[in-house]
């Protein structure tokens, strides 16, 4: 058996490097499950897409850049007819 200094086992770096890549993987990862979690949990996806397909929703149906209930309101289909052919 060889006779090992003390001086010699601090100075031994060779598993430094691995030790740190896989901190670096753990940190990483727990931030990108909190991230997925908040993510979820404020439904940040459901409100992107739904926020603005309220108004396009409404120009399909009806024509307008109003939600689709407000937008039906405002079609030419739902005004009264101005000229038929028993005036009143």
């Amino acid at each position: 058996m060889k006779n090992i200094s003390q001086k010699s086992l601090l100075k031994n770096e060779r598993g430094q490097f691995v030790i740190e890549a896989v901190l670096l993987m753990v940190v990483s990862i727990s931030f990108l499950l909190l991230g997925l979690r908040m993510l979820k949990e404020n439904n940040a996806m459901s409100n992107l897409v739904q926020g603005p397909w309220q108004k396009v929703a409404g120009m399909i149906e009806s024509g307008s850049w109003r939600p689709a209930d407000e937008a039906a309101k405002k079609h030419p289909n739902q005004i009264d007819r101005s000229l038929s052919l028993d005036p009143k």
